[in-house]
């Protein structure tokens, strides 16, 4: 399958699809084995070498349907090619809720509107293709710019948890910020319908007719569960 075959949604500038097997030393080089992009994205994962991820990503496609947790999406600038990832993962059908992450690779970008534009992408995807009810994201405390982000998308601080992990890389316990948005909270957000007008170059927030007609319809199991992607290992 192409690469073009696995986008699932596009905005002005930037494009999201999912990772294949053939990303790997992509994946590896720019982000798994960078310790400053990992501290910042996942502290869980710290493969080994780029054969290790491409492992993981191949397994993903075995996935038998029904039992796909996990979506991890390549962020494709039109000009510059993958300039990060984020994900949705812990999806639960019952509760209709998943877990936010994205990570830009350099830093150059992650003050341009890159993470903005993916993250409105993010939301068009969970609200309105498969239909959420909820999304939450956990930030480390040092992340002050993840937590701005979420706080501008309207996301709220639910809590923290003291301690709650411990850091590889800084040697420390670290608290566990946690941050939640309902799909009622993200339609009654005002603010998003000038930023996705701009950005996107289209209206996500009031209702679900209002995806772009291009977007390929989300699927379903046998069972009525929707299919993301598959948990990391």
């Amino acid at each position: 399958m192409t690469a073009s075959a696995q986008v699932l949604c596009q905005g002005r500038s930037l494009s999201l699809r999912r990772t294949m097997p053939n990303d790997a030393q992509m994946l590896f080089d720019k982000a798994f084995s960078q310790p400053d992009f990992m501290r910042l994205y996942n502290l869980n994962y710290q493969p080994a070498n780029a054969s290790e991820v491409q492992r993981h990503l191949v397994q993903r496609q075995h996935i038998p349907p029904g039992q796909e947790h996990y979506l991890e999406l390549a962020i494709v600038h039109r000009q510059w090619g993958p300039i990060g990832i984020c994900s949705l993962s812990e999806y639960s059908a019952l509760h209709r809720r998943a877990e936010y992450s994205i990570g830009l690779f350099d830093t150059k970008h992650r003050s341009v509107g890159h993470g903005l534009e993916a993250s409105l992408l993010m939301l068009d995807l969970a609200f309105n293709r498969y239909q959420l009810h909820k999304l939450y994201a956990v930030t480390y405390p040092y992340n002050t710019n993840a937590q701005s982000g979420l706080t501008s998308l309207g996301f709220r601080l639910e809590g923290i948890r003291r301690e709650h992990f411990f850091d590889p890389f800084g040697q420390s316990f670290v608290d566990l910020h946690d941050y939640g948005l309902m799909v009622h909270e993200f339609r009654a957000n005002s603010r998003l319908i000038p930023l996705t007008q701009r950005l996107l170059g289209r209206e996500i927030g009031q209702s679900p007719e209002s995806m772009a007609p291009n977007l390929p319809a989300q699927r379903f199991t046998q069972s009525g569960t929707i299919l993301l992607g598959s948990s990391p290992p």
